[in-house]
């Protein structure tokens, strides 16, 4: 089974004239939903891109489909 998660992840202040196909840039990440469909997901966003905050960057929406029931980071990570 397919979820849909909601994300808005704009990028902090400073790093807004970054490269985006730079590897990390460093952004304000909020989970802002989980969906059973695509379309509800993103009939959540268009609800939220009028909403403070949000409207200052509505192309930071990011709409990602996880399998349920699944690891999705299948390795470890290193603190920098």
């Amino acid at each position: 089974m397919d979820v849909y998660l909601l994300w808005h992840m704009r990028p902090l202040e400073g790093q807004e004239h970054l490269d985006p196909e730079m590897t990390f840039i460093e952004t304000d990440d909020k989970l802002c939903g989980v969906y059973s469909t695509r379309a509800r997901a993103s009939s959540a966003q268009q609800r939220l891109v009028t909403q403070p905050g949000f409207s200052d960057h509505p192309e930071a929406f990011l709409i990602d489909r996880y399998d349920l029931d699944e690891v999705h980071w299948t390795q470890g990570f290193v603190t920098e």
